[in-house]
Formats: structure tokens, C-alpha cells, sequence
């Protein structure tokens, strides 16, 4: 049995109060998922996901977890299984008596397929917020959503919590932009976010870089443009996402161009799909920060010149587990 996180015996007015946390994963979950208990000083709950003989996920609880309140920690990036483990935890939870379920997806895949932008597409978004919604759980908590609009589409008897990977990175980030610098949005969607960490770091505005995609992640040669003055200065790039890198590298290139110093570049989630690290490193980039909300096996990080540095999120993901447990509120968590 693991050790128990115990609560008051009543919680606040018109709440229920639950006497332990118990916190489980999937299995891409289960790095983090040790960091986060660590914090809380109890042990994961025990758990088996395996496969069928024909590929088929199989989960098992190995505890009592009867009026407990559980946390069930995995990401949801490809492949799909990472979604069907914590959707089948989430019922054998709900099965077993749990008091209350809270699903915790660091990474939310499906989160960028949030509109129908062309005829015969599904609104992808929409319906894994419907599975989730659908797992038995009471709760969802969040990380840096691609599309904020996605909490939209969840039922609405689900609690949807969101919380921002700047109360990870800005510590980190302070320390490093030691020298003039300047925030950069990758492009307009990402405006809103440059404005907000450009604010948080002391500056009174950022430089957008706008430009012409070819396709997803393929920008029109020479049609980057930067709205700003970049030369003689540091640059920090901050999105959401690195998945193929194509577009802040096109980005970065053209910093560079326009006199441009060190180039740094923070996402809360590095997805690295393909041979993105070996872009990256061949890129003018200084550095790269992600947090560690999408595992990847140290070998998959290596590199001969850009650092890649992971930052983890598990001290804010125990936090609001403890103050989600006590009924505490989650705002000033958000950085």
C-alpha cells in the first residue's frame, strides 16, 4: 500500500473532502509520475498496462482505492495507446470506488485539429475531449494548450483546470537572458504568449515574425518577415510546441540575417518529431528549453552544438495536485 497524503477530516463548505491521494500513470506517464509523488511523499499506485497477445491494451489496478482521491498522470501524444491507457485507467478507477478522478495530461494531443479548416475533416479536438469526458473522471487538469478553445469541448460537468509552463520556465529563463534581449512570437497566433512572457521578463513589447507556409511546417523560402529590431540583441522565441522545428528555424535563420546575437528558443512541449534535433542542431540556435511534459529518452536529445534543455514540470503538477486535493485554489499558480 502506499504511504498516504492525509486531509482534513471535513473540507470547506459544499465540497467533499477525501482522505488520501493516490496517484497513477500510463505508462509514458510513469517518469513523471515518480517526480510528483516524490514531492508528495507517497508511492505511485500500483498498476499493470500491458498488451494482449493481439495488441490490445490491458490496465489492472494492484490496490485498494476505495474513496480515494486519484490522479491519473499520462501525456497524450502519439501513439494512440497513451490515450486509451489513461481512458481505461480512468474506468477501472471509477470501477474500483475511487471518491474522485482527476485526469492530469500534461502533453494534449489532437489539441491543434480544434476547427474544421477544410471540407471532410473531423473537429479531432472535440472528440478526444468527448473520450476523456466519457472515462468516468471528475476533473481534467491541463498544460499550455495549443488552443485554449479546446476546454470548450469538454462535458460540462467535467472541472477543466489549465495551468502555463512559464511557471517553469521563467526562472529558468531570467537567468539566462543576462544581455539585451528581445521576446519573439514564431508567428501572429503567438502574439498573446510573447506579449505575456516579453511583460514577465521586464520588456515593453516583443518582435513578431510573420511569414508564408507551403505546408505544415515548410516556410516559403525568403518569405520570413520580422516586425521589430533584432540587431545587436538576444532573441528568445517562445511558443507552446516544437514539433518539426521548421518553422522557428526558418525563423531563427532570419534573426540571424538581421544581426541577431544568441538565439534561444522555449516551448513547454518538444514534441521532435522526425529529424527535427538534427535540424535544430544544424540551425543558428543557441539553445532550446522544453519542459519534460513529453518523455524522451536521453539518446533522442543528443546533440554535437545546441543544448536541448528539459525542465520539469513536476513540482508544479504536485502543487496543484496538493491544493486540488485541499480544495485550494489553483490562480496563483499561474505565472
Amino acid at each position: 500500500m502506499p504511504c498516504s497524503f492525509e486531509s482534513a477530516e471535513s473540507g470547506k463548505e459544499g465540497e467533499m473532502s477525501y482522505q488520501r491521494i493516490m496517484v497513477f500513470s500510463g505508462t509514458a506517464g510513469a517518469g513523471i509520475a515518480r517526480e510528483v509523488c516524490e514531492r508528495l511523499s507517497i508511492h505511485p499506485g500500483e498498476r499493470e498496462c500491458g498488451r494482449f497477445s493481439d495488441g490490445e491494451v490491458n490496465v489492472r489496478l494492484g490496490e485498494n482505492i476505495r474513496e480515494a482521491d486519484v490522479f491519473i498522470i499520462n501525456p497524450l501524444h502519439p501513439p494512440a495507446e497513451n490515450l486509451l491507457e489513461i481512458v481505461l485507467l480512468s474506468d477501472a478507477v471509477r470501477g474500483s470506488s475511487a471518491g474522485r478522478i482527476t485526469l492530469v495530461c500534461p502533453y494534449l494531443g489532437y489539441n491543434r485539429q480544434d476547427r474544421k479548416d477544410r471540407p471532410r475533416v473531423p473537429i479531432s479536438a472535440r472528440v478526444i475531449s468527448s473520450i476523456l469526458s466519457q472515462s468516468g473522471a471528475h476533473r481534467t487538469l491541463l498544460f499550455d494548450l495549443h488552443s485554449e478553445a479546446t476546454m470548450g469541448f469538454f462535458d460540462p460537468h467535467i472541472v477543466v483546470d489549465h495551468l502555463y509552463g512559464s511557471a517553469v520556465s521563467l526562472p529558468y529563463l531570467k537567468g539566462k537572458l543576462v544581455n539585451d534581449f528581445v521576446v519573439a512570437s514564431p508567428d501572429k497566433g503567438g502574439g498573446p504568449r510573447a506579449e505575456a512572457y516579453a511583460r514577465r521578463l521586464g520588456q515593453d513589447d516583443y518582435v513578431l515574425f510573420t511569414k508564408s507556409r507551403e505546408a505544415p511546417g515548410k516556410v516559403r523560402k525568403g518569405s520570413v518577415k520580422i516586425i521589430g529590431n533584432v540587431e545587436g540583441k538576444d532573441v528568445l522565441f517562445v511558443d507552446d510546441m516544437i514539433d518539426t522545428g521548421g518553422t522557428v528555424i526558418a525563423d531563427a535563420w532570419a534573426a540571424r540575417e538581421a544581426g541577431a546575437k544568441n538565439i534561444y528558443v522555449y516551448a513547454t512541449h518538444g514534441l521532435f518529431s522526425g529529424n527535427a534535433v538534427k535540424r535544430l542542431d544544424e540551425s543558428p540556435i543557441t539553445e532550446v528549453v522544453v519542459t519534460n511534459t513529453i518523455p524522451h529518452a536521453p539518446e533522442e536529445l543528443k546533440t554535437s552544438r545546441v543544448n536541448i534543455t528539459t525542465l520539469t514540470i513536476a513540482p508544479l503538477i504536485a502543487e496543484a495536485i496538493r491544493r486540488i486535493h485541499d480544495g485550494e485554489s489553483l490562480s496563483s499558480l499561474i505565472s
